[in-house]
């Protein structure tokens, strides 16, 4: 990926962090979010295959955050999860999903950063999972 699409893809996911602060307050559009993306995510398995386990339970973690029954990740770590999300479901990003394979490149970029940010968080909820068992 080219320096001015990474720049670009970072400047959409602000905005988007921006719109997730607002999604999250609503629990039926997290919910929509999250299936949209989660239909979105099976359809391109392949391109996303780098970031599909944590996808997934970046999936859950939100749903589980939203719904209470999990609320150790911090606010900030939702928000950028579900912004990360956002960005997987907008079709005109820094490269066009219309674009076979290369347009998901950008997501997974974004996708990467998000689990970079907030790793600790997502292997605290594996471990919250596990321990649910």
């Amino acid at each position: 990926m080219k320096k001015s699409e990474e720049g670009k893809a970072l400047r959409i996911f602000e905005r988007l962090k921006n719109r997730a602060q607002r999604i999250i307050k609503n629990p039926e559009k997290t919910n929509d979010v999250i299936q949209q993306a989660r239909e979105k995510s099976f359809k391109n398995e392949g391109p996303l295959s780098e970031v599909w386990h944590e996808l997934q339970l970046m999936f859950n973690m939100v749903k589980d955050w939203r719904k209470g029954s999990y609320r150790k990740a911090p606010k900030g770590s939702i928000i950028a999860i579900l912004g990360g999300i956002l960005y997987l479901l907008i079709p005109f990003d820094a490269i066009p999903d219309f674009i076979p394979v290369a347009g998901l490149i950008d997501d997974v970029y974004i996708l990467n950063l998000v689990i970079k940010q907030v790793r600790s968080d997502i292997d605290d909820y594996r471990e919250w999972i596990s321990s649910q068992n």
